[in-house]
């Protein structure tokens, strides 16, 4: 009976002997595990890396770290940057373009949930009161046409006005001439510009959409314009 209480009694001073083993390789299984975690979010200078493992290493065990290169165990782990997303791609191209023909006075950027809105001012594209596009304001759609086809976007094109009611025999109300103007400018890119149409729209407006409140002369031509509307794609339209 005494032999069987000591063989016991030495088989858990073996145990408890040994323990330490087991906390001590979980311990350093989680600072490795905590220090690739590190790599991979974000771009680490591995000599470093090294310097602070083998601290950490020497401090818990009393001996030096016997790795030779981090790269041992960070070997493949990609840091996690994140990529460009398609939408700020678009912004940033549209950008560029506008910015190397010195447009962004011309043409501003709006960046909206539904995509990015390239807002022309009426008085860029056409007369007070009409409809058909200004022979210059065709330069400036010339550049903008220069983007959209690189894109598989949908757009839409938009025609707004003010709130002063239209005084025109040709225009009976200001949908009729925010329409007239969207449908022209659309025209323009499938017709001299060899667009899809399946991919552009239409639509007017009217005073109906205003930017700003109508409350003063320099609002209301603000509100006076064309939105050329490039509709983001979500991921279930990919």
């Amino acid at each position: 009976m005494l032999n069987n209480r000591a063989r016991e009694e030495d088989v858990e001073d073996d145990i408890d002997a040994n323990s330490w083993l087991t906390t001590y390789s979980d311990t350093i299984t989680l600072l490795l595990t905590f220090f690739i975690l590190l790599y991979s979010m974000s771009v680490i200078d591995n000599e470093k890396l090294k310097q602070v493992s083998g601290a950490l290493h020497s401090e818990l065990t009393g001996r030096p770290l016997l790795v030779e290169n981090i790269d041992e165990v960070v070997d493949g782990v990609e840091p996690m940057i994140p990529e460009q997303s398609d939408y700020e791609s678009l912004v940033e191209k549209v950008n560029i373009i506008l910015s190397e023909n010195d447009l962004q006075d011309a043409v501003k950027i709006r960046e909206e949930d539904r995509g990015v809105a390239l807002q022309l001012e009426e008085s860029i594209l056409f007369d007070q009161g009409n409809a058909d596009l200004k022979e210059g304001s065709k330069t400036i759609l010339d550049v903008i046409s220069d983007i959209l086809p690189k894109l598989d976007n949908q757009i839409v094109v938009e025609g707004h006005t003010d709130n002063v009611p239209i005084n025109s025999s040709r225009y009976a109300s200001n949908w009729e001439l925010s329409t007239a103007r969207s449908v022209n400018v659309l025209r323009y890119f499938v017709e001299q510009k060899n667009f899809e149409p399946t991919r552009l729209s239409a639509t007017g407006y009217g005073e109906y959409r205003p930017l700003v409140e109508n409350t003063s002369d320099e609002n209301k031509s603000i509100n006076r314009r064309v939105d050329i509307v490039i509709i983001e794609q979500k991921e279930t339209d990919k």
